[in-house]
């Protein structure tokens, strides 16, 4: 009997096509369960990131008022910014009015030496220069090295001595400039020589040209060193510099010309209130992110993906809890939880309403208080400070949603080994498959050979037997 070349060729009942729909038959159930669990375990870690990035935009609300200026704001001006600008420290500012007459800006010295011929082959001398400024004294070593004009300057800007130098070509000849880094009076130069290589140490020859002091002042002060001064409401005020700080509290005042100008501090409670607003915002999007992930059809009778989820119930229970609590110390007060200063919740939505009239009105009533209801005094934690330690726990690396999406994680994993092994077991029961119907295929075709050769043996007999009888 000849072989069998191909699956079916002995019986014409089996096929590959056929052991390919009995595999795919055997494969479908698994494989849809596995497709469902991923696409399933998929939806959830995305409503866990969806969770993760709307507790991470209530972080930055809550933390701006917990801060101690959480809760105040300042409006500051200058009625003339050309004379008078304006830096302001929200925490130590109060409000106020102060007029300012700036009568003298403060200036940095600069000094300047007589012509030389040129600025990096003339010698100059060779000693020690000793530049003292704001009591700090620093020496400098000329010698044969860098004894002309450009060496010297690259000398004292290297030294850190507090005074910048340069050459500057006048058209005429070449002169070293010394300027002070700081402006003021405290941070006047001066110049010392020893060890002048001509033998004096204070004529106008040799190193001592540059010498700047009380026994020789053999270099031209060009730019004066000045304080600034001013009048703050009446009162004399000098600074070594244009940035004038410790005048008001939390106030800097950047001198900018001599002139009049009026500082206004006001309250803005418009500000403050933005900010409550802003954390109103941040969890009322949390809430329907909630919604979504969790929330229940009534009408369809059918829950969302996270729905009875006790990651999410902790979650929202945790910062309920906070939205009725009473800070120690506050429970006497006329502010004591969120409902007093205008922030409600809205049965139905479990968002928060906010009435920025009477938060204003709170604030301007009860200024400490509100402060004390978000932020922490005395060591005591408000609202705000405590919901940022409650969002920690559940955003952290060990927290809540990590533990919840990295345990989807290992199931997503487990699903692609189980997939793996779905691949194993169908290419066995394929080889399987293939296996017995050959086998079959080939008895088939051993039964069908046999009844041809039978057939063929009793058609040969048929016509002997009927001429026997003729």
């Amino acid at each position: 009997m000849a072989g069998i070349t191909s699956l079916g060729a002995g019986s014409g009942l089996f096929s590959m096509d056929l052991v390919d729909q009995l595999v795919a038959a055997e494969r479908t159930p698994t494989q849809a369960r596995l497709d469902r669990n991923q696409q399933l375990y998929e939806t959830k870690i995305s409503a866990y990131g969806a969770l993760r990035s709307a507790l991470e935009g209530l972080k930055s609300p809550l933390e701006a008022l917990s801060k101690p200026d959480g809760l105040r704001a300042f409006t500051a001006a200058s009625s003339d910014e050309n004379v008078v600008g304006l830096d302001v420290d929200q925490s130590k500012i109060i409000r106020g009015s102060y007029n300012i007459n700036v009568t003298q800006l403060a200036q940095a010295q600069s000094l300047a030496s007589n012509d030389f011929a040129d600025r990096d082959t003339t010698a100059v001398g060779t000693g020690t220069l000793t530049i003292n400024v704001g009591g700090e004294s620093t020496d400098i070593t000329i010698d044969s090295s860098n004894n002309t004009l450009e060496g010297i300057a690259e000398a004292i800007n290297d030294a850190g001595a507090g005074v910048s130098a340069g050459v500057v070509d006048t058209g005429s000849g070449f002169r070293l400039v010394m300027s002070s880094e700081e402006s003021g009076l405290d941070n006047a130069i001066e110049v010392s020589v020893s060890g002048d290589g001509d033998g004096s140490d204070t004529d106008a020859s040799g190193l001592s040209q540059l010498a700047f002091n009380g026994s020789a002042s053999n270099m031209n002060e060009t730019v004066a060193a000045k304080d600034a001064l001013l009048e703050v409401n009446g009162i004399a005020i000098s600074r070594s510099s244009n940035s004038v700080e410790g005048v008001v509290d939390g106030a800097t005042f950047e001198l900018k010309s001599t002139g009049t100008s009026t500082i206004s501090v006001t309250e803005n409670p418009d500000e403050v209130a933005d900010r409550m607003q802003a954390f109103v915002d941040k969890y009322n999007a949390f809430q329907d992110i909630v919604k979504k992930a969790s929330g229940y059809n009534a009408e369809t009778e059918q829950g969302s993906v996270l729905t009875g989820d006790s990651a999410i119930r902790s979650i929202q229970r945790d910062l309920r809890n906070l939205l009725v609590d009473v800070p120690e110390g506050l429970e006497d007060s006329p502010v004591r939880m969120l409902a007093d200063i205008g922030i409600k919740t809205d049965p139905d939505s479990g968002k928060l309403e906010f009435d920025k009239e009477v938060f204003k009105e709170k604030l301007d009533e009860y200024p400490d208080s509100v402060a004390a209801l978000f932020g922490a005094e005395d060591g005591v934690d408000g609202i705000a400070t405590k919901a940022l330690d409650v969002l920690e726990t559940h955003l952290g690396s060990d927290g809540t949603l990590a533990s919840r999406t990295d345990g989807l994680n290992k199931s997503l994993e487990d699903i692609e080994d189980k997939r793996l092994n779905l691949d194993l077991r169908m290419e066995t029961y394929r080889e399987r498959l293939v296996s017995q119907f050959s086998a079959a295929d080939s008895l088939i075709a051993q039964l069908n050979s046999t009844g041809d050769f039978v057939s063929q043996q009793l058609a040969s007999l048929a016509p002997q037997q009927s001429g026997g009888n003729g």
